[in-house]
């Protein structure tokens, strides 16, 4: 039974991993502007719709029922492993594929920072330092990725919670009697 568990979670988070990049290259084809859109945002629906259905289809496998934990490692599996192809993905478009993308990426999303901290209301000088830094190097990098990797896994880890909360279903100890 462990196997079909961790099967599961692999299986739908390499789907995941999969629809993440179509979205992105969906998105890469439509331009910076497309980036950075909210169009883009609505691509964090594809690892949580895949992960309810490979917890749901974990559920299935073991005839209606699944505990907590088993709920909870089907479905953070499914987050990781997606997540990962996903970062690994943008890291070859970014630094590998297309940089001139990246670096209009960067430029493009400093000058969204800017209009937003001026909206807000913070000094210019403020507003230039964080200019500066934004344009600085590449934010890009392996280790930025994949660090920004882990602190998407303790959001994922979250959401695995709650979504473990609710599809589990706890077998009863005894079997309900015979009408």
């Amino acid at each position: 039974m462990e196997t079909k568990k961790s099967n599961t979670g692999l299986t739908y988070g390499l789907i995941s991993g999969l629809a993440s990049i179509l979205f992105s290259l969906l998105l890469y084809l439509g331009g910076v502007k497309w980036f950075i859109s909210p169009i883009a945002y609505s691509g964090i629906l594809i690892p949580i719709i895949l992960a309810v259905l490979a917890g749901l289809k974990q559920k299935k496998t073991e005839g209606g029922y699944l505990e907590f934990g088993s709920a909870l490692k089907t479905i953070f599996t499914c987050f990781v492993i997606g997540t990962i192809i996903s970062t690994l993905f943008s890291f070859v478009l970014f630094n590998f594929i297309d940089v001139p993308f990246r670096q209009a990426l960067t430029q493009e999303t400093t000058v969204k920072m800017q209009g937003i901290m001026q909206k807000f209301g913070a000094p210019q000088d403020a507003i230039d330092k964080a200019t500066e830094e934004s344009l600085k190097g590449n934010n890009y990098t392996f280790g930025k990725m994949m660090l920004g990797t882990a602190f998407y896994c303790i959001f994922w880890f979250i959401v695995s919670l709650i979504i473990a909360a609710i599809i589990k279903k706890k077998k009863p100890e005894f079997p309900a009697p015979q009408v």
